[in-house]
């Protein structure tokens, strides 16, 4: 508004009056304007939350860049406080470390926007993990309703139990074949891990030696580690363009067009099957309920959920963001574990005593023995807690401004919640570079504190948690009971330090299984 005043008065005067004591009017006249410009720019400013300044255009990128993304925020965090900001090329990106503030925040609905990012862009804002307004909400409300309906919100479901039990099974008789063999642990989860999404999707399950999975498996887990050595892409798009970097961007939209390629043919040929089928067909799986959704607004009987998209690129992309998140983040989680009880040989002994009073050395655990296995289940959140996999939670971006806390948050921000900073705060968690379950537990029992959000806070939180936390007791407690590990020779005990992409994942190891 005042440029736009300034602009027009020095029109009026430059047209009207060109004398030179007037260019000595009109000049003084603007430098008079541009101060209270900058005035009233210094006096706005002051009220973002603290942080570092930057330069034109690019902001505090050329010193972001040093590093991790994780480990920068982390350092102004605790240089600036809870809620520090910085501008990173056209973006103003808002930190937060403080759980009581994320609540805050993340449960109003005008927190659920996403940044437009090069990721965006390729997936066309459809999904769930990036879309937004309308087509988000119901989205969200709808796989809400079918998971509990597949059972996947309940501790006791049967049906996801055994799915889950089945993938276990053959993945301890795999561990068997292969004993005093190195074995990569990335590699022998993998599969199994993948088939319980699979089968809750679609009722499909790879085979061992699959080509297909093989792709697939390679397809998510490169993309999700270029997608973080491009993150800078978010805030300057001209980055995209420097050599190498379009290259980068090409393999990940190739890569995304090879696995929507995979739901699409499933896709097709389960509207075959259900077009020869007459009556009510029986929900399998999450694809049966969105077929039956998508037929159902066909014929105009039940409102929209796909909010004018294409229906079939929105539930490609909805398959699409499950499988890599549910996935690639489940079995980081359990690669984390198995090298925390290489590090922490009394907790490992510990997990082992409790399970043995329990559960008989060389059994199978289920969900009913959890509720005895209070100890096992904080060496799980003690894992998920000190190695952060997932660093930073998903940017959120407010659509109107906020003032919290005596600053404002203009419209458009990129919101960062750091799960990292959380997780090693002194104020939160006692001797935070320890490993010590015990945090987790209040008289034996599990006891979980505010703090602790993992999967996430608010309207966005992860669609996925309760799964996520069956699957990492079952096949965490089952690896336990029934195998000894020891690295392979030859190799040191990788720290935690890890490498980032997406996920913070440990640097690469293998281990040799001995049947207990």
């Amino acid at each position: 508004m005042l440029w736009s005043s300034i602009e027009y008065i020095y029109t009026y005067l430059a047209i009207n009056y060109s004398g030179g004591w007037c260019r000595y009017i009109l000049f003084t006249f603007v430098v008079i304007l541009c101060s209270l410009l900058i005035r009233q720019q210094i006096e706005y400013n002051r009220k973002l939350p603290p942080g570092p300044w930057g330069i034109p255009i690019l902001g505090y990128l050329p010193w972001m860049s040093k590093g991790s993304p994780h480990s920068w925020y982390f350092s102004m965090s605790a240089r600036y406080g809870d809620i520090a900001s910085v501008r990173l090329g056209s973006n103003l990106v808002v930190c937060i470390s403080s759980t009581k503030i994320l609540r805050e925040l993340f449960n109003r609905f005008e927190s659920t926007g996403r940044p437009q990012t090069p990721l965006n862009t390729l997936m066309g804002g459809l999904g769930i993990v990036l879309s937004e307004d309308i087509l988000w909400k119901r989205q969200r409300y709808f796989l809400h309703d079918k998971f509990r309906a597949l059972g996947v919100n309940l501790w006791n479901n049967k049906r996801l139990e055994q799915i889950i039990m089945d993938e276990i099974e053959e993945l301890l008789s795999n561990l068997k074949k292969r004993a005093e063999e190195p074995v990569d642990p990335v590699i022998v989860l993998g599969r199994h891990m993948h088939n319980v999404i699979c089968q809750l999707m679609m009722s499909f399950r790879f085979e061992e030696g699959n080509e297909e999975f093989a792709m697939f498996n390679e397809r998510i887990s490169r993309s999700m580690k270029l997608y973080g050595s491009i993150h800078i892409g978010e805030h300057l798009l001209c980055y995209m363009k420097l050599p190498g970097k379009k290259t980068v961007l090409k393999e990940i939209r190739r890569n995304l067009q090879d696995i929507s390629q995979f739901h699409e043919k499933h896709i097709e040929e389960r509207l075959k099957k259900r077009a020869k089928l007459s009556g009510q067909e029986e929900h399998n799986d999450l694809l049966d309920y969105y077929l039956e959704q998508m037929q159902s607004e066909e014929t105009g009987v039940v409102q929209s959920i796909f909010n004018n998209v294409d229906p079939v690129k929105q539930i490609v992309q909805v398959m699409n963001d499950l499988f890599s998140a549910g996935m690639e983040t489940s079995r980081t989680t359990v690669v984390w574990l198995l090298l925390m009880m290489l590090r922490e040989p009394k907790v490992a002994q510990n997990v082992m005593d409790e399970l043995s009073n329990v559960v008989e050395v060389g059994k199978i655990v289920t969900m009913e023995h959890r509720s005895k296995l209070s100890y096992v289940e904080a060496v799980i959140y003690e894992t998920l807690r000190r190695v952060s996999v997932v660093p930073l939670g998903t940017t959120h971006v407010n659509t109107e401004e906020w003032e919290i806390n005596g600053y404002i948050i203009p419209a458009g921000t990129h919101i960062v919640p750091l799960i990292n900073k959380i997780n090693m705060d002194p104020k939160y968690f006692y001797e935070p570079e320890k490993f010590l379950p015990e945090r987790f537990l209040k008289n034996g029992v599990l006891c979980i504190p505010e703090c602790f959000i993992p999967f996430g806070v608010g309207r966005r939180i992860c669609l996925g948690m309760h799964l996520a936390r069956i699957e990492l007791f079952l096949f965490f407690t089952n690896i336990m009971n029934n195998y000894k590990f020891t690295l392979a020779d030859g190799q040191e005990l990788p720290g935690l330090e890890g490498t980032y992409g997406v996920t913070h994942s440990p640097r690469p190891y293998t281990l040799i299984f001995k049947q207990l």
